[in-house]
């Protein structure tokens, strides 16, 4: 009797295991569950593979002798790796006089959109006047409309600047600004730079996130307006302004489009690649992507030290999720 009740138990605990076993993962939910990350996986792989294959290519590039480029079997990895490919690339980018000057340009333009577009979106955020939508619609337009449309008219304007008739009258013809830094500063002053519209929504939307409570106490406590945005809301809005200032350096870093249009003469790194030349095809075309590298390689070192900033301001913009 006892033996018998004994096979009973085991019998009912093994088939209470199976039971949970199809219970927890042969369900229509488990399957959706596996698959779907599954997919989410293979995806995020795939994307990744899309991205760091060319930069890997790249890099194996830029230490292959000339001689390895025409031998098929190194395809990655050179056999004998050299500096030589990077030393010509960074000689002929000409870093230490052109890469200053893009430097201090890209910091510019990268304070000054910051701090424009810091204003715009915080009184976009809020305040509520006559025609405020309407404003902050133009500046979503900017994100739609392509650049290119009014390239030319851009130009023109800076080719033959003149405000109202005042510069002709004084100096009897309009003046040129182009070949200088002019156009890039003004632009970015007057809150129409790269990606210009872009910055202004992040930070509205940042503020937007900020309760007003704390303008509110600051108020009660006698502060007027500007007194509470540079006590109050400016030191919460510096994960976001530093990001912000990321992509406006970054852009104008690596920037060919206004860079080649408004500076024809003076060369920026950006622009500089496309005078890199050798009467070798395939070696100029290894120098033009080695020069790539160098041009983005400091980008790369900016985001490693500020990635926790840079991603504590996306996460705190509204924009993802």
């Amino acid at each position: 009797m006892e033996k018998y009740v004994e096979k009973q138990d085991i019998d009912l605990t093994v088939t209470t295991k199976g039971q949970r076993f199809r219970s927890k993962y042969l369900t229509w939910k488990f399957a959706a569950t596996f698959f779907g990350n599954l997919f989410a996986y293979v995806l995020t792989i795939g994307i990744a593979f899309v991205i760091v294959y060319p930069l890997l290519r790249r890099v194996g590039n830029a230490f292959k002798p000339v001689e390895e480029f025409y031998d098929s079997s190194v395809v990655y990895f050179p056999r004998n790796p050299t500096f030589d490919v990077i030393r010509q690339a960074y000689r002929r980018l000409n870093v230490s006089t052109v890469g200053v000057t893009s430097f201090i340009l890209a910091l510019t333009i990268g304070f000054l959109q910051t701090a424009i577009s810091t204003l715009a979106g915080y009184g976009f955020a809020r305040f509520q006047f006559r025609g405020s939508k309407v404003l902050f619609a133009l500046v979503i337009l900017t994100l739609v409309v392509p650049p290119q449309t009014i390239l030319i008219p851009i130009f023109l304007r800076f080719r033959f600047m003149d405000a109202f008739g005042i510069i002709t009258a004084i100096f009897g013809k309009p003046i040129n600004m182009i070949d200088t830094y002019g156009p890039q500063i003004m632009l970015a002053l007057t809150g129409l730079g790269w990606k210009n519209g872009l910055y202004i929504y992040m930070l509205r939307q940042y503020f937007r996130g900020i309760p007003r409570v704390l303008e509110e106490a600051a108020y009660i406590d006698g502060a007027k307006t500007f007194r509470a945005f540079f006590t109050i809301m400016l030191p919460s809005a510096v994960p976001m302004m530093l990001t912000v200032f990321l992509f406006s350096f970054s852009w104008q870093w690596t920037d060919s489009f206004y860079s080649g249009t408004f500076l024809i003469k003076k060369g920026l790194l950006a622009t500089s690649i496309k005078w890199i030349t050798h009467k070798n095809e395939l070696m100029q075309f290894n120098l033009q992507q080695t020069a790539i590298l160098l041009i983005i390689l400091p980008l790369i070192l900016l985001f490693i030290i500020t990635q926790r900033y840079f991603v504590e301001g996306i996460e705190r913009s509204g924009i993802v999720g």
